[in-house]
C-alpha cells in the first residue's frame, strides 16, 4: 500500500469480531450467537442510514454466504484483532474456497444460494407490503421474499431479483392473466438467458482459478508473536483497568476516545502501549493517526478543511514512547509493576500487503421501515414507488414523511422565521452523500407541536424519519429542535445567519423560498384559458412554465429534486457553487500535478452545495475540466430556472383574478407576435432551418411548429446599432431556461463562473447551423425552442482552435470559431434592415488546420444581441426526449 491514499476508499465487504453479548441472532440460522464467540459479518448498504451495516453470522453459517469472488484475508475488517487460532481458522477456509472448488462446493462454502421469491394470493387482508406499508387485499397477488411480503410492483422496484417471472416460486399455480402480469414486470427467464448458453452452443465458460496468498514461515512466526502479545496485553488491561483509567491513559498520550465503545478504546490503547504512540500526521500537521482494521493501515483522523478529512495513510508511522503518568502508577499497583511487552513495528500478512482487488460491498435493497412508538416512517408512500406530493403551507413545505403531515404546518415565530433546516454533507472519498432535515411543526387547528426529522442518503430511499410529539409544550419542542440543530451542525440555531461549517458536521443549504409542488400548482390549460392571447403564445407559456419539465431537467442533471425542490436553492448558494468550480478550474489548469486532497475537498464542497443524486455510487470526483464544464452549464441552467420560479412566486402573492396566461405574459416583459406561415418572413426562416441541418446531425430532424416574433422591453434601446456587420444567428437552450431568457435576455455567465466552462471564454454563443444549436435544446415531449437573434458582430477576431479569451484584440468586437463546414457564403441573403441571414446550404471551408466542425460566433457584450424570433420545433427523434 502506498503511503498516500490517492484513490477511492474501499469499504470492505466482510467483518470479524468476538460477539459482545449473547443477544444477537445469526442472520442464517436465526440462533443466538454466544457472547465471546467468533462471529463474522457480511457488510451491506444499510436501509436506514447512509453507510454499511454488519449482518452477523456464526462462523460456520458465514461461509455458506461468503462469495468466492471477493473473500480473502484483506477483505475482512477486524482480521488483525482476532486471536491467532481464529486467524488460522479463517485463512484455512479462504484457502479451501480459492484452491479447492470441489471441496468448497461439497462443504457448501463460497457458493451462496440466492434467495428465491415466492408468489401466492394473500390469505387475509391484514398483511402489509414491506415497502409501501399499504395493506395487500385478500386474494391479491403478493410476493414473499426473505420473510417479508410485497406488492409485485413494489418488489420489482427493489431490483434485488434478477430472474424471470417463470422462476418465481408458485408461478405455475397462477392463472394465465396473473402469469402475464408478472411476466410484464419481470420478463421470462428464457428471454434473460443468453442464446448460446441456453442452446449449449459455444465453448463452456472457463472457471477462474484463484490462489490464496500465503505467508512465509518467518512472517507467520512474527504474526503469531504479534497476535499473542496483543491478546496478552488486552487480557491484562481488561483485568486491571476500568474505562476511566483507559481514557486517562489515552489523554496522557495525546489521544482521544473515538466512537465504538470500550472495545475500540481498548484496541487503541493496546496498539499505543505495544508499538508506541503514532506521531502526529505529517500532512495536515494536527491530525491523530489511528489503526484502521478496514484499511489495514494507520489513517489520519484530522481534517484538511471543514469539508474534508485528511487522507494520509501509512503502515509504518513514526512513533513516540508510550507514557504512564506517575500519579496513575501511584493509584494503580498494576500500572506501577507491569512491564508492557514491546514490539518494534506492526507486521502485516502477505494478503494485506498485496492488496488483493476487492469488489465494493454489495448494497442490500433500499428500504425503510416503521419502528416502535416514536412514529418512524418510510420515504416510499405509493405502490408505484413514485414521488410523494409535497404539502405547502405559508410558503413552507411540510415533509410528507411527517406523521399527520396533512394537518400540520411549519412553525413560524414572531420574527417571521420558519423553524426548519435542510442540512447536507458529501464526501466523495468516503462515499458519503447524506442529508438531514429538521422541522418544528404546528397543528393547523389544535395547540399541538411536533419535531420532525428525516435523514438518509441523497437520491435514494435509504434513511428514515421520526415525528416526536410535544403536546402543547412549545418551549420543549423548540429546545429539542435547537438541540438537534446543534448536534448535527455544531451551530446554535440563533446563529444560523452566521452559520459556520465545522469538520465532521453537516452544512446548511440556503433555501430562498418554497413554491407549490407540481401537483399543487394550477396547470396551464390552453383549452380552458379565457386569455385573449394567440394560441401559439399560450402554448409557449405552458411549455416554459411547465414545472414537470423543469423537474425533469433537474433529474437529467442528476440533482436530487426531493432535497432541492424547484426554486428553493438560493441564488447566493448557486454563486458559491460557481466559485468552487472556478477553484477547481485553477487547480486543474494551472498545476502540473493537482493535489488529490484539494480536488476531493472542492468536490465535497460542490456536492454539499448542490445535492447530487448518485444512488449508492459515490458522486464523481471533479478531477477533469470536462466535468467542470458540465457542472458549469448545469449551474447556468439552474440560474435560468430560478428566474422562472421567481415569476411564479410573485404571481402566487397576487390576489387578482387575472388569467394565469396573462400573468405569465406580463411578467416576461417581452411582446410576442405570431408569424404568418404564408409570409415570406416565415418561409425564409423555414429555409434557413432546413438548409443548415448538418450532415453529422442526421440522428434527428427538425420541423417548425410556430414562429414568434419577439420584442423584449429595453432591448431595442440598448442594442449597439453603431457596430456594423449584423447576422441573424441561432441559439439553443433548454425549455426550462426560456422564462429567464425572454424576461432578461441572453446574458453572459456571472463573474463567479469558471472560464473553462466555455469554449472561447465567457460570452454569448451563436451558430449559423440550426442543428448545431438544436443539440443544446434537450427537447421535452419532442418539443424544443430555438432562438434567432440579430447579433452585431462588428470586426471579427477569427480563431481556428478553442482557447480561453478574456479580452478581445484591439479593434475587434466578436470572435468567430472557424468550422470546417459552413453555410455557403454566396447564398447569404439580407432582410429589409440589412441583417445578413446565412441560409445557404453547407459547403466545406477551404481553411486548413481547423478543430471545429462548424462555425461558432461569440460576443462579450450583451448589448450586441437583439432577440428577433423564437422558433418552436418538433424534434423527430427519441434521442433528445
Amino acid at each position: 500500500m502506498s503511503e498516500e491514499a490517492n484513490k477511492k476508499r474501499v469499504d470492505l465487504p466482510y467483518g470479524a469480531e468476538y460477539s459482545k453479548s449473547g443477544r444477537a441472532a445469526c442472520k442464517a440460522c436465526k440462533e443466538t450467537i454466544a457472547q465471546g464467540t467468533l462471529r463474522m459479518a457480511i457488510r451491506t448498504q444499510s436501509r436506514f442510514f447512509d453507510g454499511l451495516q454488519d449482518n452477523w453470522f456464526h462462523f460456520e453459517c458465514f461461509w455458506r454466504r461468503a462469495r468466492k469472488a471477493d473473500i480473502n484475508e484483506a477483505s475482512i475488517r477486524g482480521m488483525e484483532w482476532l486471536k491467532w487460532e481464529d486467524q488460522e481458522r479463517v485463512r484455512a477456509r479462504i484457502k479451501v474456497i480459492q484452491e479447492d472448488g470441489a471441496a468448497a462446493e461439497e462443504m457448501g462454502i463460497g457458493t451462496p444460494k440466492p434467495a428465491v421469491p415466492k408468489v401466492e394470493h394473500a390469505k387475509a387482508g391484514s398483511g402489509k407490503c414491506f415497502t409501501c406499508k399499504e395493506k395487500i387485499p385478500k386474494g391479491e397477488l403478493r410476493i414473499g421474499y426473505k420473510a417479508s411480503n410485497y406488492h409485485p410492483q413494489c418488489f420489482q422496484t427493489l431490483n434485488v431479483y434478477q430472474g424471470g417471472a417463470d422462476e418465481i416460486g408458485g408461478f405455475e399455480d397462477l392463472i394465465d392473466g396473473e402469469k402475464q402480469a408478472l411476466e410484464k414486470l419481470f420478463g421470462k427467464a428464457t428471454e434473460k438467458r443468453p442464446a448460446k448458453e441456453e442452446n449449449g452452443e459455444g465453448p463452456p465458460k472457463k472457471k477462474e482459478k484463484t490462489e490464496a496468498v500465503e505467508d512465509d514461515p518467518e512472517t507467520l512466526k512474527k504474526l503469531k508473536k504479534q497476535s499473542d502479545t496483543l491478546w496478552a496485553v488486552r487480557e491484562k488491561f481488561q483485568e486491571n483497568l476500568d474505562s476511566h483509567e483507559m481514557e486517562e491513559l489515552l489523554v496522557a498520550n495525546g489521544r482521544y476516545k473515538t466512537k465504538g465503545g470500550p472495545d475500540k478504546m481498548l484496541d487503541q490503547l493496546i496498539d499505543c502501549a505495544v508499538f508506541g504512540v503514532p506521531a502526529k500526521c505529517t500532512k495536515c500537521e494536527n491530525g491523530t493517526l489511528f489503526f484502521s482494521t478496514s484499511a489495514h493501515s494507520y489513517q489520519c483522523m484530522g481534517n484538511i478543511s471543514e469539508y474534508t478529512r485528511c487522507m494520509h495513510s501509512t503502515r509504518k508511522p513514526d512513533r513516540v514512547p508510550f507514557r504512564i503518568p506517575s500519579k496513575m502508577k501511584k493509584s494503580n499497583e498494576f500500572l506501577a509493576s507491569y512491564q508492557i511487552p514491546q514490539l518494534t513495528e506492526r507486521v502485516y500478512s502477505a494478503a494485506m500487503l498485496k492488496e488483493v482487488p476487492l469488489e465494493k460491498a454489495k448494497p442490500g435493497p433500499s428500504l425503510t421501515r416503521t419502528v416502535g412508538a416514536t412514529s418512524e416512517k418510510s420515504f416510499l408512500s405509493s405502490k408505484s414507488g413514485g414521488r410523494q406530493k409535497m404539502l405547502v403551507k405559508n410558503g413552507c413545505t411540510v415533509d410528507p414523511a411527517a406523521e399527520k403531515a396533512e394537518k400540520l404546518h411549519v412553525y413560524i415565530d414572531k420574527e417571521k422565521i420558519p423553524w426548519q433546516a435542510t442540512l447536507g454533507s458529501a464526501d466523495v472519498y468516503a462515499n458519503k452523500n447524506s442529508f438531514y432535515k429538521l422541522q418544528l411543526l404546528e397543528h393547523d387547528e389544535k395547540t399541538r407541536y411536533y419535531v420532525f426529522r428525516s435523514w438518509g442518503r441523497v437520491g435514494t430511499t435509504i434513511g428514515g424519519a421520526k415525528t416526536e410529539s410535544f403536546g402543547s409544550d412549545l418551549k420543549s419542542a423548540k429546545a429539542e429542535f435547537e438541540r438537534l440543530f446543534l448536534e448535527k451542525s455544531h451551530n446554535n440555531w440563533e446563529d444560523r445567519h452566521n452559520f459556520k461549517k465545522h469538520p465532521g458536521f453537516f452544512d446548511i443549504l440556503e433555501m430562498e423560498f418554497n413554491v407549490k409542488d407540481d401537483g399543487s400548482i394550477p396547470q396551464l390549460d390552453v383549452n380552458t384559458s379565457k386569455s385573449l392571447l394567440p394560441m401559439p403564445v399560450k402554448e409557449l407559456l405552458s411549455m416554459i412554465f411547465d414545472i414537470k419539465a423543469m423537474t425533469k431537467a433537474l433529474q437529467e442533471m442528476e440533482i436530487d429534486t426531493d432535497r432541492m425542490p424547484l426554486g428553493r436553492l438560493s441564488k447566493r448558494h448557486i454563486q458559491n457553487a460557481y466559485r468552487v468550480l472556478t477553484e477547481l478550474q485553477d487547480l486543474l489548469s494551472k498545476e502540473d500535478k493537482p493535489s488529490y486532497e484539494k480536488i476531493v475537498d472542492a468536490s465535497n464542497r460542490f456536492y454539499t452545495l448542490i445535492p447530487y443524486s448518485s444512488g449508492t455510487k459515490e458522486p464523481p470526483l471533479l478531477n477533469d475540466l470536462k466535468l467542470v464544464k458540465e457542472k458549469t452549464m448545469m449551474l447556468d441552467d439552474l440560474l435560468e430556472m430560478e428566474i422562472a420560479m421567481n415569476i411564479i412566486k410573485q404571481e402566487e402573492s397576487e390576489n387578482d383574478e387575472k388569467d394565469p396566461f396573462d400573468k405569465h405574459y406580463e411578467k416576461l416583459h417581452c411582446a410576442m407576435e405570431v408569424v404568418d406561415k404564408d409570409s415570406d418572413e416565415y418561409k425564409r426562416i423555414d429555409e434557413y432551418m432546413k438548409n443548415t441541418h448538418a450532415e453529422t446531425h442526421r440522428g434527428f430532424t427538425l420541423e417548425i411548429v410556430h414562429i414568434l416574433k419577439l420584442n423584449r422591453e429595453t432591448e431595442e434601446e440598448r442594442f449597439k446599432n453603431d457596430i456594423p456587420n449584423h447576422l441573424l444567428l441561432w441559439h439553443g437552450s433548454r425549455l426550462s431556461n426560456y422564462a429567464g431568457i425572454l424576461s432578461k435576455g441572453l446574458r453572459i455567465a456571472p463573474p463567479e463562473a469558471p472560464v473553462t466552462g466555455y469554449m472561447f471564454g465567457k460570452g454569448i454563443y451563436f451558430a449559423d447551423m440550426a442543428s448545431k444549436s438544436a443539440n443544446y435544446c434537450h427537447a421535452y415531449n419532442s418539443d424544443g425552442l430555438l432562438l434567432l437573434s440579430e447579433v452585431a458582430l462588428g470586426e471579427v477576431q477569427e480563431e481556428k482552435h478553442a482557447r480561453e479569451i478574456r479580452k478581445l484584440k484591439s479593434g475587434k468586437h466578436s470572435v468567430k470559431g472557424i468550422g470546417g463546414t459552413e453555410p455557403d457564403p454566396k447564398q447569404t441573403v439580407y432582410d429589409e434592415n440589412g441583417v445578413g441571414i446565412p441560409l445557404g446550404k453547407p459547403v466545406s471551408n477551404n481553411a486548413t488546420d481547423l478543430s471545429l466542425l462548424y462555425n461558432e460566433y461569440i460576443v462579450y457584450n450583451e448589448a450586441q444581441v437583439k432577440m428577433r424570433y423564437l422558433v418552436r420545433a418538433n424534434f423527430k427523434t427519441e434521442d433528445l426526449l
